[in-house]
């Protein structure tokens, strides 16, 4: 059996950590779809909240994970910008609200691509419907690009895509997460065999 799946089974002992980051980006999603007349500043607060939560979530599992699963570089570093990011708008909420489609466009863009990134992974160890991680990252970068392309649109656009965007993260998540699960009980059963 191939050492990479075997020790598959022991890291999906914390398939639970992406599971909680998926469900923080979801409820993120929908306390923002919820609340447009929330404040600029507001959204600015809450949005690097989840991010330093987050970041701090999934810095923890790729770590937990290391030797256990090859592609825990994307988790680390997806971890640790969320992490960044979030420390900064909250350290600099003046500036942050000045550029915050931005940073928000950016993040998109890492995030659609680690999706993507993470879907590849989920393919090699035989996940059926790995098309549908690829389309949520998809849909992150479109929305990045959306927002590169009009910043202007105003807040309450950018509210939307966020929560839009957030929700699509959330349930990729939380997908992936029940995905580790299965995997890890597959391989477990083919190893007691």
């Amino acid at each position: 059996m191939d050492t990479i799946k075997e020790n598959l089974i022991y890291a999906v002992k914390h398939w639970w950590i992406p599971l909680l980051v998926g469900l923080l980006f979801l409820l993120a999603g929908i306390m923002i779809m919820f609340t447009p007349v929330s404040t600029y500043i507001t959204l600015s607060i809450l949005f690097s909240m989840f991010l330093i939560i987050a970041g701090v979530l999934e810095i923890v599992f790729a770590v937990r994970n290391k030797d256990q699963i090859s592609g825990w570089g994307w988790y680390l570093a997806g971890g640790v910008i969320d992490l960044i990011i979030g420390i900064y708008l909250v350290i600099n909420p003046v500036v942050s609200m000045a550029i915050l489609p931005y940073i928000l466009a950016f993040w998109l863009i890492f995030r659609g691509i680690s999706i993507i990134g993470y879907a590849t992974s989920l393919k090699n160890y035989g996940v059926k419907n790995w098309g549908w991680y690829i389309f949520f990252g998809i849909v992150a970068i479109l929305c990045s690009i959306l927002i590169f392309w009009r910043p202007e649109v105003g807040a309450l656009s950018i509210v939307y895509m966020v929560a839009l965007s957030l929700i699509f993260i959330g349930i990729f998540r939380i997908i992936m997460a029940f995905e580790l699960r299965s995997i890890g009980k597959k391989y477990k059963t083919k190893i007691a065999s």
